[in-house]
């Protein structure tokens, strides 16, 4: 068991690059924030400081307060000692963090309860039992599940904070997840456990939601004040850990599951069926569709490529478009009835041969890599949000594997709002960026994303 770790927060720390495309997170098992609390009765959130309610657990909590499961952060303390060095009294500064915290529970669910017990900040060591109690009372004899950060965090007060909640699981029904904080900070990977882990999928609403709430810890993300030691603690560099598409929580046992009913929505089925119903259901010929295309081609590096991956290919229509700069081109969708429209239309004189592939991605990805075959462009557009954060993470991992040497990604993705799908084109596009960097085209409108990587101009 490892102690308190030296850190500090200004430092880069490890960047999003390193920690998710580590292939090892493809066996990691993932569920939805609404299916990991649906078993449970409450939900109570064991936070050493404001924020930590936000910064790990904050998706999980916005899914239990959205699902009317009652929901609680209880705060050990009020984070008074979190500039040791600022120009702010700790009790001026305490008040301060108290309404921030206040503001940011708010943000994520207008029921989620507040409860306060006011302890020493950097001595929660010393009331590992007074935290354990707060929450028994509130559990009872109810299934509930208890979040606290991870035990290893490199925090002493996360370290007593996850003993207080080990403490509760023992003596009541309740179940524990940890959740790291800090550790994405200081750590690398070879440090998480990965036999515990499971990645928490995150949708827009969840999204938004600990977004606000993160930025209502004003006294964290901007500078306190003038004076040495009022420095920001949680710079962009490290709050991008906590603008992923998924949370992750690491289980001391294995948490219970709602079974999904046979009738679960499948999307190569859904899909189809739109076929079946409209052999033109995104409507290819609009001004958005036909303009997007446009685009898609005009902002690729090179006049001609070799082998070329289009994903989500849907009929064929950019893909018709690409084959003209193209030697050979693989075109993958998860419909069926999608492809066989696409094989059925006349190729262009002179085009490649186009490969179509039934699949879903990330699996078809995988199958992809074991042929031993490189692209020199992998075209992802209007699928990305289709896909759980897990699966966006798992395709990204395995397009940057399918890429050659100096290969060029494009994502295109429609800007506005979605509904009934796991994510929208702002997180996907952010998501991406924040694992690969700044993007060598980054276009945007009122209704296109478009943000291409590598390659060059010659």
């Amino acid at each position: 068991m490892s102690g308190p770790r030296p850190f500090d927060a200004a430092d880069p720390g490890t960047d999003e690059a390193t920690w998710l495309l580590d292939p090892r997170w493809d066996t990691v098992p993932s569920t939805s924030a609404a299916d990991l609390v649906a078993p449970f009765e409450q939900v109570v959130v064991l936070a050493p400081h404001p924020d930590d309610e936000s910064l790990g657990p904050g998706g999980v909590l916005t899914a239990a307060a959205a699902a009317g499961i009652p929901t609680h952060v209880v705060l050990a303390s009020d984070g008074e000692r979190s500039h040791p060095q600022g120009s702010t009294d700790p009790a001026a500064l305490a008040a301060v963090r108290r309404e921030e915290v206040a503001a940011a529970v708010a943000h994520l669910g207008a029921s989620v309860e507040l409860h306060r017990l006011a302890l020493p900040d950097g001595g929660l060591a010393d009331h590992v039992e007074t935290m354990a109690a707060a929450v028994v009372d509130l559990v009872g004899d109810r299934l509930a599940l208890v979040l606290a950060p991870w035990r290893e965090d490199g925090h002493p007060d996360h370290h007593a904070a996850a003993d207080a909640a080990c403490l509760v699981e023992r003596t009541t029904q309740a179940q524990v997840a940890l959740v790291p904080v800090w550790l994405w900070h200081w750590a690398t990977p070879d440090e998480l456990p990965w036999d515990q882990l499971e990645l928490v999928d995150l949708g827009p609403a969840e999204l938004r939601a600990k977004a606000a709430a993160v930025a209502s810890h004003r006294s964290q993300v901007e500078p306190l004040g003038p004076g040495h030691g009022d420095g920001v603690l949680l710079g962009q560099h490290v709050r991008v850990r906590f603008e992923r598409v998924v949370e992750t929580i690491i289980r001391t046992t294995p948490l219970p599951r709602v079974p999904r009913e046979d009738g679960s929505w499948e999307r190569g089925a859904a899909f189809d069926a739109m076929y079946a119903a409209d052999d033109d259901p995104w409507d290819f010929g609009s001004w958005y569709e036909r303009r997007k295309r446009a685009l898609t081609l005009a902002v690729l590096a090179k006049e001609r490529y070799g082998r070329v991956l289009d994903l989500g290919c849907a009929t064929g229509e950019l893909t018709h478009g690409l084959a003209g700069r193209a030697d050979a081109i693989t075109a993958v969708d998860l419909s069926e009835s999608a492809l066989e429209m696409a094989r059925a239309r006349p190729p262009a004189r002179s085009a490649p041969q186009v490969r179509w592939v039934q699949g879903e991605c990330p699996d078809v990805l995988r199958e992809l890599l074991e042929t031993g075959e490189v692209y020199d462009l992998v075209v992802l557009s209007e699928i990305g949000y289709f896909l759980t954060g897990s699966e966006l993470l798992s395709t990204l991992r395995s397009v940057r594997r399918l890429l050659a040497d100096g290969g060029e990604l494009v994502l295109a993705h429609w800007s506005h709002p979605t509904a009934d799908i796991p994510l929208d084109g702002v997180a996907v596009h952010a998501q991406v960026r924040s694992v690969l960097g700044e993007p060598r085209v980054a276009y945007r409108d009122a209704d296109v994303l478009l943000d291409v990587y590598g390659g060059q101009v010659r």
